[in-house]
């Protein structure tokens, strides 16, 4: 691996899952900064623990597994019950234990691990600055039943107790949330499961197995014997923080008011918040939390979001759909021979004070401080063409952000005025 590749490795393993620079002040500065550090271990082949720049993400064989600690003697033993329970919940003794026997040509055992946590720098002191750690194990190839297959293990902790979150402390009204979690589930996405699934059965739903990935956004994950998808992988759906606010506790007592998007983004002024948007999509980005922006090469970025066989004409390309959760009802749209990603068009995506399926066109112009370059009908001809709703299309023209492509951004309102898709594609012109 050269230097570069070492970097990114090294890189990969921070956990700070979204580094967002123009959100203000350093993370460190905040006031609620705690004296944790967290650390990712990576054992490898045998079972022997490797350093991160020897560390190569997506090869061979490996474990990874998160562990905190911190120079406050107060806040240890609730550290070390939450180091316990991951190896307990995750169970990582098992799975080194299965790495260390592992034989030549098989199906080999990679254990991923992403931890939703901001910790920012400081005098080369690193400061974790959220108070929970959500924390998401994937483990792929050999499973401890002996047989090929794939597995979750989510689990979301408090690092000043110890203990693990359960789903009704984050909602205010937690029946309320369920009831509007299974009323989602039956109405758009049962319909949408393939009938080819061998696994394919959404309730009971698993309540005690979510994730959240910073953004608020929270995604269950379904053992893979329940539910799982034509790649193998288990079955996942993920829920945006929008849609899930009437129920939320947003109160200081709540997790969500502690995670970073909360603290760092939707805490700042309506100004604010629309510049961090435009300097988003002037970066290639309609998703905060995405792995994937304009110009991404898709034989990199579409093994990791799992591509679907569902394909098909898109002006200028093609798109394409993926099995990642939080691209539901999300198209990849890509060049003619399917190499690059030119654009995302989403009518599931929560933008700052924008939310499709909600703002209304009006509000979303104002929020953004500017008026469209263009306002153009679209029929059912033209909808159908671009897989939006008949309406308007809100176009604006994006000056390119330092030497990067510039894009083309473009509201989608149907004919009562809300807002149902956004897209963002590189300007061909």
């Amino acid at each position: 691996m050269n230097k570069l590749n070492r970097a990114c490795a090294a890189l990969l393993l921070a956990l700070c899952l979204i580094p967002l620079p123009v959100w203000g002040e350093d993370a460190a500065s905040q006031p609620g900064a705690l004296p944790i550090a967290a650390q990712m271990r990576i054992y490898s082949d045998n079972g022997v623990e490797i350093t991160p720049d020897q560390f190569e993400p997506g090869h061979g064989n490996y474990v990874m597994v998160p562990a905190f600690s911190s120079s406050d003697e107060s806040l240890v033993p609730a550290l070390e019950r939450i180091n316990q329970a991951i190896l307990e919940k995750a169970r990582i003794p098992e799975y080194l234990q299965l790495l260390s026997a592992l034989t030549p040509g098989g199906a080999g055992l990679r254990m991923d691990c992403s931890v939703t946590l901001c910790a920012s720098a400081e005098n080369g002191q690193r400061t974790v600055t959220d108070r929970y750690a959500s924390i998401l194990f994937s483990a792929e190839g050999k499973m401890l039943s002996g047989r090929p297959s794939q597995v979750y293990y989510p689990m979301t902790f408090d690092l000043l107790t110890g203990e693990e979150v359960t789903f009704d402390q984050m909602f205010s009204d937690p029946d309320g949330a369920k009831a509007f979690i299974e009323e989602y589930l039956e109405e758009k996405v049962e319909p949408e499961l393939s009938t080819y699934l061998e696994n394919s059965q959404l309730f009971p739903v698993p309540y005690d197995r979510f994730w959240l990935d910073g953004l608020g956004n929270m995604i269950l994950y379904w053992e893979n014997s329940q539910l799982s998808f034509l790649s193998g992988y288990s079955g996942s759906v993920a829920f945006r923080r929008s849609e899930l606010a009437p129920w939320l506790d947003l109160t200081e007592n709540g997790v969500i008011p502690h995670l970073s998007y909360d603290r760092y983004a939707l805490g700042q002024s309506v100004e604010k918040q629309a510049e961090n948007l435009w300097y988003m999509l002037q970066t290639g980005r309609l998703i905060w939390a995405a792995s994937i922006g304009t110009g991404s090469h898709l034989s990199v970025s579409g093994r990791n979001l799992r591509v679907t066989t569902d394909s098909g004409y898109y002006p200028g390309g093609a798109y394409l759909e993926v099995e990642e959760p939080r691209y539901r009802g999300t198209l990849i749209l890509t060049d003619d021979s399917e190499d690059y990603v030119i654009g995302l068009l989403s009518g599931n995506a929560d933008l700052f004070q924008i939310h499709t399926g909600e703002t209304g066109l009006a509000d979303a112009i104002a929020f953004l401080g500017r008026e469209p370059d263009a306002q153009i009908p679209m029929d059912d001809a033209a909808a159908e063409m671009y897989r939006v709703c008949p309406g308007t299309a809100a176009v604006y023209h994006l000056e390119p952000w330092l030497d990067g492509p510039a894009h083309v951004f473009t509201l989608f309102s149907d004919e009562n005025g809300t807002v149902q898709y956004v897209s963002l594609i590189l300007d061909q012109e």
